[in-house]
Protein backbone atom coordinates (compact mmCIF):
# COMPACT_ATOMS: atom_id res chain seq x y z
CA UNK A 1 0.00 0.00 0.00
CA UNK A 2 1.32 3.42 -0.91
CA UNK A 3 1.18 6.14 1.69
CA UNK A 4 1.08 9.87 1.26
CA UNK A 5 2.59 12.25 3.73
CA UNK A 6 0.98 15.56 4.48
CA UNK A 7 2.73 18.26 6.53
CA UNK A 8 0.99 21.14 8.15
CA UNK A 9 2.81 23.79 10.13
CA UNK A 10 1.39 24.36 13.57
CA UNK A 11 2.53 26.65 16.35
CA UNK A 12 -0.71 26.79 18.27
CA UNK A 13 -0.10 27.03 22.01
CA UNK A 14 -2.98 25.13 23.58
CA UNK A 15 -5.05 26.60 26.40
CA UNK A 16 -4.70 23.94 29.04
CA UNK A 17 -7.51 23.09 31.48
CA UNK A 18 -7.15 21.04 34.64
CA UNK A 19 -9.85 18.62 33.62
CA UNK A 20 -8.31 15.29 32.74
CA UNK A 21 -7.63 15.23 29.03
CA UNK A 22 -6.33 12.56 26.75
CA UNK A 23 -3.67 10.67 28.68
CA UNK A 24 -1.33 10.54 25.70
CA UNK A 25 1.50 8.25 24.87
CA UNK A 26 4.29 10.74 25.47
CA UNK A 27 4.83 10.62 29.21
CA UNK A 28 8.61 10.54 29.40
CA UNK A 29 8.90 8.34 32.46
CA UNK A 30 12.46 7.44 33.25
CA UNK A 31 13.40 4.13 34.84
CA UNK A 32 12.93 3.87 38.60
CA UNK A 33 16.22 4.09 40.40
CA UNK A 34 16.74 2.92 43.97
CA UNK A 35 19.55 5.26 44.91
CA UNK A 36 20.99 6.65 48.11
CA UNK A 37 19.17 9.67 49.43
CA UNK A 38 20.94 12.99 49.15
CA UNK A 39 20.98 16.34 47.35
CA UNK A 40 23.85 15.19 45.13
CA UNK A 41 21.59 12.92 43.11
CA UNK A 42 21.39 13.87 39.45
CA UNK A 43 17.93 15.13 38.44
CA UNK A 44 16.47 13.96 35.16
CA UNK A 45 14.57 15.94 32.55
CA UNK A 46 13.12 13.10 30.46
CA UNK A 47 13.56 13.33 26.70
CA UNK A 48 15.27 16.74 26.65
CA UNK A 49 18.89 17.78 27.18
CA UNK A 50 19.57 20.24 29.97
CA UNK A 51 21.52 23.27 28.77
CA UNK A 52 20.65 22.71 25.13
CA UNK A 53 16.91 22.01 24.94
CA UNK A 54 15.88 23.48 28.29
CA UNK A 55 17.59 25.73 30.83
CA UNK A 56 19.04 23.96 33.87
CA UNK A 57 16.51 23.28 36.63
CA UNK A 58 17.11 24.86 40.04
CA UNK A 59 20.43 23.38 41.20
CA UNK A 60 19.75 24.00 44.87
CA UNK A 61 16.62 21.82 45.17
CA UNK A 62 17.46 19.64 48.17
CA UNK A 63 14.31 17.54 48.48
CA UNK A 64 14.77 13.82 48.92
CA UNK A 65 12.42 13.34 45.94
CA UNK A 66 10.77 15.68 43.45
CA UNK A 67 8.65 15.54 40.29
CA UNK A 68 7.29 18.14 37.88
CA UNK A 69 4.43 16.93 35.69
CA UNK A 70 2.06 18.15 32.99
CA UNK A 71 -1.35 17.30 34.52
CA UNK A 72 -3.13 17.09 31.17
CA UNK A 73 -1.04 14.33 29.56
CA UNK A 74 0.79 13.02 32.61
CA UNK A 75 4.10 13.82 30.93
CA UNK A 76 7.01 13.99 33.40
CA UNK A 77 9.06 17.14 32.83
CA UNK A 78 11.51 16.69 35.72
CA UNK A 79 12.20 14.03 38.32
CA UNK A 80 14.67 13.51 41.13
CA UNK A 81 14.35 10.14 42.93
CA UNK A 82 10.75 10.35 41.76
CA UNK A 83 10.15 6.59 41.85
CA UNK A 84 11.69 5.87 45.27
CA UNK A 85 9.21 4.88 47.99
CA UNK A 86 8.80 7.39 50.81
CA UNK A 87 6.28 8.18 53.58
CA UNK A 88 3.76 10.75 52.27
CA UNK A 89 2.42 12.27 55.53
CA UNK A 90 -0.78 14.27 54.97
CA UNK A 91 -0.43 14.37 51.19
CA UNK A 92 -2.23 11.02 51.65
CA UNK A 93 -5.40 13.09 52.05
CA UNK A 94 -5.42 13.86 48.34
CA UNK A 95 -6.41 10.25 47.68
CA UNK A 96 -8.86 10.26 50.60
CA UNK A 97 -10.61 13.32 49.19
CA UNK A 98 -10.64 11.88 45.66
CA UNK A 99 -12.44 8.74 46.84
CA UNK A 100 -14.95 10.63 48.99
CA UNK A 101 -15.80 13.16 46.27
CA UNK A 102 -16.19 10.43 43.65
CA UNK A 103 -18.68 8.69 45.95
CA UNK A 104 -20.86 11.81 45.90
CA UNK A 105 -23.67 12.83 48.30
CA UNK A 106 -21.46 15.50 49.86
CA UNK A 107 -24.37 17.06 51.77
CA UNK A 108 -24.99 13.84 53.69
CA UNK A 109 -24.76 14.39 57.45
CA UNK A 110 -22.66 11.87 59.40
CA UNK A 111 -22.11 11.32 63.11
CA UNK A 112 -18.55 11.60 64.40
CA UNK A 113 -17.29 8.47 66.18
CA UNK A 114 -15.09 8.38 69.28
CA UNK A 115 -12.27 6.98 67.14
CA UNK A 116 -12.51 9.85 64.65
CA UNK A 117 -12.68 12.56 67.32
CA UNK A 118 -9.67 11.06 69.10
CA UNK A 119 -7.36 10.86 66.06
CA UNK A 120 -4.06 12.49 66.95
CA UNK A 121 -1.98 15.02 65.03
CA UNK A 122 -3.34 17.97 63.07
CA UNK A 123 -7.06 18.25 63.72
CA UNK A 124 -10.24 19.95 62.61
CA UNK A 125 -11.43 19.57 66.24
CA UNK A 126 -14.64 17.66 65.66
CA UNK A 127 -16.30 16.03 68.69
CA UNK A 128 -17.67 12.60 69.46
CA UNK A 129 -21.37 12.45 68.53
CA UNK A 130 -21.22 15.65 66.50
CA UNK A 131 -23.35 15.65 63.35
CA UNK A 132 -21.63 17.24 60.37
CA UNK A 133 -21.90 17.18 56.57
CA UNK A 134 -19.39 15.32 54.42
CA UNK A 135 -18.67 18.57 52.56
CA UNK A 136 -17.66 20.31 55.81
CA UNK A 137 -15.39 17.38 56.71
CA UNK A 138 -13.77 17.60 53.27
CA UNK A 139 -13.05 21.27 53.88
CA UNK A 140 -11.39 20.41 57.19
CA UNK A 141 -9.50 17.56 55.54
CA UNK A 142 -7.99 19.58 52.69
CA UNK A 143 -7.63 23.03 54.21
CA UNK A 144 -6.95 22.38 57.90
CA UNK A 145 -5.41 18.93 57.21
CA UNK A 146 -7.58 17.38 59.88
CA UNK A 147 -6.63 13.80 60.74
CA UNK A 148 -9.91 13.55 62.67
CA UNK A 149 -11.81 14.60 59.53
CA UNK A 150 -9.94 11.92 57.54
CA UNK A 151 -10.99 9.18 59.95
CA UNK A 152 -14.61 10.41 60.00
CA UNK A 153 -14.72 10.44 56.19
CA UNK A 154 -13.20 6.96 55.96
CA UNK A 155 -15.80 5.58 58.36
CA UNK A 156 -18.62 7.38 56.56
CA UNK A 157 -17.47 6.02 53.20
CA UNK A 158 -16.58 2.39 53.95
CA UNK A 159 -17.59 1.77 57.54
CA UNK A 160 -14.08 1.63 58.99
CA UNK A 161 -10.56 2.92 58.50
CA UNK A 162 -9.39 -0.59 57.61
CA UNK A 163 -12.00 -1.06 54.87
CA UNK A 164 -11.28 2.41 53.52
CA UNK A 165 -7.54 1.64 53.32
CA UNK A 166 -8.32 -1.38 51.13
CA UNK A 167 -10.42 0.94 48.96
CA UNK A 168 -7.51 3.42 48.76
CA UNK A 169 -5.14 0.76 47.47
CA UNK A 170 -7.57 -0.40 44.79
CA UNK A 171 -8.10 3.16 43.57
CA UNK A 172 -4.37 3.99 43.69
CA UNK A 173 -3.57 1.02 41.45
CA UNK A 174 -6.34 2.03 39.04
CA UNK A 175 -4.81 5.52 38.83
CA UNK A 176 -1.40 4.07 37.99
CA UNK A 177 0.11 4.68 41.45
CA UNK A 178 1.46 1.15 41.64
CA UNK A 179 4.48 1.71 43.87
CA UNK A 180 2.24 2.88 46.73
CA UNK A 181 0.54 1.25 49.68
CA UNK A 182 -1.82 2.97 52.10
CA UNK A 183 -2.74 1.89 55.64
CA UNK A 184 -4.83 4.89 56.71
CA UNK A 185 -6.68 7.92 55.30
CA UNK A 186 -4.60 10.64 57.00
CA UNK A 187 -0.91 9.76 56.55
CA UNK A 188 0.19 9.24 60.15
CA UNK A 189 3.41 7.21 60.05
CA UNK A 190 3.20 3.47 59.46
CA UNK A 191 6.00 1.29 58.01
CA UNK A 192 3.52 -0.12 55.46
CA UNK A 193 2.23 3.30 54.39
CA UNK A 194 4.29 4.69 51.52
CA UNK A 195 4.20 6.20 48.05
CA UNK A 196 6.50 7.95 45.56
CA UNK A 197 6.67 11.49 44.25
CA UNK A 198 5.54 10.21 40.85
CA UNK A 199 2.60 8.28 42.31
CA UNK A 200 1.50 11.31 44.31
CA UNK A 201 1.58 13.39 41.13
CA UNK A 202 -0.64 10.84 39.39
CA UNK A 203 -3.11 10.82 42.27
CA UNK A 204 -3.18 14.63 42.43
CA UNK A 205 -3.66 14.82 38.68
CA UNK A 206 -6.81 12.70 38.99
CA UNK A 207 -8.08 14.65 42.00
CA UNK A 208 -7.63 17.98 40.22
CA UNK A 209 -10.05 16.77 37.54
CA UNK A 210 -12.83 17.04 40.16
CA UNK A 211 -14.26 20.59 40.43
CA UNK A 212 -15.04 20.22 44.15
CA UNK A 213 -11.48 19.18 44.96
CA UNK A 214 -10.01 21.85 42.72
CA UNK A 215 -12.06 24.59 44.40
CA UNK A 216 -11.22 23.49 47.95
CA UNK A 217 -7.46 23.24 47.51
CA UNK A 218 -7.35 26.68 45.88
CA UNK A 219 -9.27 28.37 48.74
CA UNK A 220 -7.14 30.31 51.26
CA UNK A 221 -9.80 30.62 53.99
CA UNK A 222 -13.21 29.10 54.66
CA UNK A 223 -15.94 28.85 57.29
CA UNK A 224 -18.15 25.77 57.71
CA UNK A 225 -20.72 24.69 60.30
CA UNK A 226 -21.89 21.41 61.76
CA UNK A 227 -25.58 20.40 61.72
CA UNK A 228 -26.21 22.33 64.95
CA UNK A 229 -24.51 25.54 63.88
CA UNK A 230 -21.08 25.17 65.50
CA UNK A 231 -18.66 27.20 63.39
CA UNK A 232 -15.25 26.10 62.11
CA UNK A 233 -12.98 28.84 60.73
CA UNK A 234 -10.13 27.43 58.68
CA UNK A 235 -7.05 28.73 56.93
CA UNK A 236 -5.37 26.68 54.20
CA UNK A 237 -2.07 25.14 55.34
CA UNK A 238 -0.65 25.63 51.83
CA UNK A 239 1.27 28.91 52.08
CA UNK A 240 2.24 28.68 48.40
CA UNK A 241 -1.22 30.06 47.59
CA UNK A 242 -0.09 33.34 49.16
CA UNK A 243 3.44 33.64 47.76
CA UNK A 244 3.33 32.28 44.19
CA UNK A 245 1.23 34.04 41.51
CA UNK A 246 -0.99 31.49 39.80
CA UNK A 247 -0.75 28.89 42.59
CA UNK A 248 -4.02 26.95 42.91
CA UNK A 249 -3.31 23.89 45.12
CA UNK A 250 -2.73 21.28 46.37
CA UNK A 251 -1.77 19.76 49.79
CA UNK A 252 0.86 19.91 52.52
CA UNK A 253 2.19 17.08 54.66
CA UNK A 254 4.54 16.85 57.62
CA UNK A 255 5.64 14.05 59.94
CA UNK A 256 8.99 13.18 61.52
CA UNK A 257 9.35 10.24 59.14
CA UNK A 258 8.27 12.07 55.99
CA UNK A 259 9.74 15.50 56.68
CA UNK A 260 8.09 18.52 55.10
CA UNK A 261 6.22 17.63 51.91
CA UNK A 262 4.15 19.54 49.39
CA UNK A 263 2.11 18.68 46.34
CA UNK A 264 1.52 21.95 44.50
CA UNK A 265 -0.07 23.23 41.31
CA UNK A 266 -0.11 26.50 39.44
CA UNK A 267 -1.61 27.82 36.22
CA UNK A 268 -0.33 30.65 34.02
CA UNK A 269 -1.91 31.69 30.77
CA UNK A 270 -3.97 28.50 30.70
CA UNK A 271 -0.84 26.33 31.10
CA UNK A 272 -0.95 24.18 34.26
CA UNK A 273 1.89 22.40 36.06
CA UNK A 274 1.95 20.03 39.02
CA UNK A 275 4.94 19.66 41.38
CA UNK A 276 5.76 17.28 44.24
CA UNK A 277 8.58 17.68 46.77
CA UNK A 278 9.14 15.15 49.59
CA UNK A 279 11.34 15.74 52.66
CA UNK A 280 12.18 19.23 51.55
CA UNK A 281 14.33 21.67 53.54
CA UNK A 282 12.24 24.50 52.01
CA UNK A 283 9.04 23.16 50.49
CA UNK A 284 7.67 26.61 49.64
CA UNK A 285 10.83 27.90 47.97
CA UNK A 286 11.65 24.65 46.17
CA UNK A 287 8.11 24.13 44.88
CA UNK A 288 7.91 27.73 43.68
CA UNK A 289 11.31 27.40 41.97
CA UNK A 290 10.32 24.18 40.20
CA UNK A 291 7.03 25.63 38.98
CA UNK A 292 8.65 28.88 37.80
CA UNK A 293 11.33 26.90 35.99
CA UNK A 294 8.65 24.76 34.33
CA UNK A 295 6.75 27.79 33.07
CA UNK A 296 9.97 29.31 31.75
CA UNK A 297 11.37 26.14 30.20
CA UNK A 298 8.26 24.54 28.61
CA UNK A 299 5.16 25.38 26.61
CA UNK A 300 2.15 23.32 25.48
CA UNK A 301 1.75 22.85 21.73
CA UNK A 302 -1.01 21.28 19.68
CA UNK A 303 -1.23 19.80 16.23
CA UNK A 304 -4.99 19.90 15.95
CA UNK A 305 -8.09 18.63 17.70
CA UNK A 306 -10.52 16.03 16.42
CA UNK A 307 -11.17 18.10 13.31
CA UNK A 308 -11.65 16.59 9.84
CA UNK A 309 -8.44 15.87 7.93
CA UNK A 310 -9.96 15.59 4.50
CA UNK A 311 -11.30 12.39 2.97
CA UNK A 312 -10.27 9.29 1.03
CA UNK A 313 -11.95 7.21 -1.66
CA UNK A 314 -13.09 3.70 -0.82
CA UNK A 315 -13.17 0.60 -2.94
CA UNK A 316 -15.57 -0.08 -5.78
CA UNK A 317 -19.01 1.23 -4.96
CA UNK A 318 -17.90 2.73 -1.65
CA UNK A 319 -18.37 6.45 -1.03
CA UNK A 320 -15.53 8.69 0.05
CA UNK A 321 -15.11 8.81 3.82
CA UNK A 322 -13.89 11.71 5.96
CA UNK A 323 -10.87 11.24 8.24
CA UNK A 324 -10.20 12.65 11.70
CA UNK A 325 -7.74 12.41 14.56
CA UNK A 326 -8.75 9.86 17.19
CA UNK A 327 -7.76 12.29 19.96
CA UNK A 328 -6.30 15.78 20.32
CA UNK A 329 -2.65 15.92 19.31
CA UNK A 330 -0.85 17.75 22.11
CA UNK A 331 2.40 17.78 24.06
CA UNK A 332 4.51 19.95 26.32
CA UNK A 333 7.86 20.84 24.73
CA UNK A 334 10.78 23.16 25.47
CA UNK A 335 9.58 26.72 24.99
CA UNK A 336 12.30 27.37 22.40
CA UNK A 337 10.77 24.72 20.10
CA UNK A 338 7.10 25.67 20.49
CA UNK A 339 6.93 28.03 17.51
CA UNK A 340 8.46 25.42 15.19
CA UNK A 341 6.23 22.52 16.20
CA UNK A 342 4.55 20.88 13.22
CA UNK A 343 2.33 17.95 12.36
CA UNK A 344 2.95 15.06 9.97
CA UNK A 345 0.01 12.90 8.85
CA UNK A 346 0.25 9.53 7.12
CA UNK A 347 -2.81 8.04 5.39
CA UNK A 348 -3.29 5.50 2.60
CA UNK A 349 -4.23 6.61 -0.89
CA UNK A 350 -7.40 4.52 -0.72
CA UNK A 351 -9.40 3.13 2.19
CA UNK A 352 -9.18 -0.61 2.84
CA UNK A 353 -12.28 -2.68 2.16
CA UNK A 354 -14.89 -2.54 4.89
CA UNK A 355 -13.42 0.54 6.59
CA UNK A 356 -16.10 1.61 9.05
CA UNK A 357 -16.22 4.73 11.25
CA UNK A 358 -13.65 4.50 14.02
CA UNK A 359 -11.26 2.22 12.15
CA UNK A 360 -7.61 3.27 12.29
CA UNK A 361 -6.27 3.95 8.81
CA UNK A 362 -3.27 6.16 9.46
CA UNK A 363 -1.23 8.06 11.98
CA UNK A 364 -0.52 11.66 12.94
CA UNK A 365 2.54 12.83 14.86
CA UNK A 366 3.51 16.11 16.45
CA UNK A 367 7.18 17.00 16.04
CA UNK A 368 9.25 19.59 17.90
CA UNK A 369 12.97 20.05 18.30
CA UNK A 370 13.63 17.28 15.79
CA UNK A 371 11.72 14.70 17.85
CA UNK A 372 8.30 13.09 17.79
CA UNK A 373 6.58 14.32 20.94
CA UNK A 374 3.04 12.97 20.44
CA UNK A 375 1.27 10.51 18.20
CA UNK A 376 -2.40 9.62 17.67
CA UNK A 377 -4.23 7.40 15.17
CA UNK A 378 -6.07 8.75 12.15
CA UNK A 379 -9.49 7.13 11.95
CA UNK A 380 -12.43 6.97 9.58
CA UNK A 381 -14.96 9.58 10.72
CA UNK A 382 -18.72 9.28 10.47
CA UNK A 383 -20.51 10.42 7.34
CA UNK A 384 -19.93 10.25 3.62
CA UNK A 385 -18.46 12.74 1.17
CA UNK A 386 -19.49 13.39 -2.38
CA UNK A 387 -17.03 11.81 -4.84
CA UNK A 388 -17.04 14.96 -6.97
CA UNK A 389 -14.06 17.26 -6.41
Amino acid sequence: MRWRRLRRASSLVLAVVLAVGWAGTTAGRSRAREVAEGPWQTPVVPRWRVGRDVPPPPAWVGSAAAVLLDPVSGQVLYEHAGYVRRPPASTTKILTAYIVIRRGDLDRVVTVSRRAAGTVGSRMHIRTGERIAVRALLTGLLMRSGNDAATALAEATDGSVEAFALHMNRVARALGARASHFENPHGLSDPHHYTTAYDLARIARAALSLPTFRALVATPEARVEDADGRVFDMRNTNRLLEVLPGADGVKTGTTDAAGKCLVSSATRGGFALLAVVLRSPDRWGESAALLRWGFRAFAPVAGGARAPLGDLPGGSGVARRPLALAAPLRAVVPARYAAGAHTAVWTPTRLPAGARPGRTVGSAVLQAGGRIVAQVPVVVARGEVSDRH
